[in-house]
């Protein structure tokens, strides 16, 4: 007769939800918030963890908790897991039939309020069991240290696990408005930018590339003003600050209006994706039903952005 070695439950595992929640927060008092637990009770069960398992997961000091590359790598593990588990209740407890829980969402503001107005609210009207927590952020956050379920984002992936979906690739042009022109020279060439008061946008810098088909033109600006915010560099845009480069969606209908020009209409800024990023696999199923909701709000007229295809790493 054979017999079979039973598994044992690991008594680490009941210490990692706890270690992971202090890791994306970056704080034992704000984990011990999130999980109605006493500081000291999660401080002592995270140190009780380093200690069976032979090495440091957290940096500590009086202002905050920084990770170890061991830490990093566990919290990775953490993530997989727990989403995992999430997904498993679902199915268990029929959730899955009506869906109900908390997504976070983190996303560039002047995407929000350029493409997705009505989308959130439209989404609740048709999954009233499911909360929301929306963040309108210019730095989008690490999900390995973050708790976030979605989050956009220009440019590739921190970290090669993620699973993301194109959204659309941005695009931007020069625009000004009509009097920084009655007061400066019209350019007809890009680097005629270097000697116009420029407005920039600090997600992409200074440092300007201008394609016109196969010709590129790197122009060195020198901005009187730099923002996070691309509502803000619009903002100024219109009130004759300065030349900026701002999506052609969220300029058109001030060019209609008369307070935006476009100019160097044969050129135009340089090429960014931007991805609809969650954490981790598998997707919990209301983080799913979000995501085909944005997306499909983002694809469609009032959206204002093509759809781009799913891709993943």
């Amino acid at each position: 007769m054979i017999f079979q070695k039973q598994k044992t439950i690991n008594p680490l595992l009941s210490d990692m939800p706890l270690f992971a929640e202090v890791a994306r927060l970056r704080s034992f008092s704000k984990a011990a918030d999130a999980l109605n637990l006493g500081v000291s009770t999660i401080s002592r069960r995270v140190r009780l963890l380093e200690e069976k398992l032979g090495m440091p997961l957290l940096i500590r000091d009086t202002h905050s908790v920084q990770l170890t590359e061991e830490g990093k790598a566990l919290l990775e593990h953490c993530e997989f897991i727990m989403n995992s588990a999430d997904t498993a209740l679902e199915s268990i407890t029929g959730r899955a039939a009506r869906p109900s829980g908390r997504v976070r969402v983190s996303m560039y503001a002047d995407i929000y309020y350029g493409s997705m107005q009505g989308a959130l609210s439209s989404f609740a009207d048709k999954w009233p069991d499911i909360g929301l927590s929306i963040r309108l952020a210019e730095d989008p956050p690490d999900l390995l240290l973050e708790p976030y379920d979605i989050i956009f984002r220009i440019g590739p992936l921190p970290h090669a696990h993620l699973t993301a979906k194109k959204v659309s690739t941005i695009c931007p042009a020069a625009y000004a408005a009509p009097k920084l022109l009655e007061k400066h020279f019209k350019p007809e060439h890009p680097q005629d930018l270097r000697n116009l008061p420029c407005i920039a946008l600090s997600r992409f810098g200074p440092v300007w590339e201008l394609r016109c088909g196969s010709d590129i033109e790197v122009v060195h600006t020198a901005p009187k003003f730099t923002f996070s915010s691309a509502l803000l560099v619009k903002e100024f845009a219109v009130g004759g600050h300065g030349i900026a480069l701002i999506r052609d969606e969220l300029a058109e209908p001030l060019v209609e209006k008369g307070e935006l020009v476009r100019l160097l209409p044969k050129w135009k800024g340089p090429e960014h994706d931007l991805f609809l990023v969650m954490a981790g696999k598998p997707i919990p199923q209301r983080v799913q039903l979000l995501t085909s909701h944005m997306l499909s709000h983002l694809s469609s007229p009032s959206g204002n952005m093509a759809k781009g295809k799913s891709v993943s790493g």
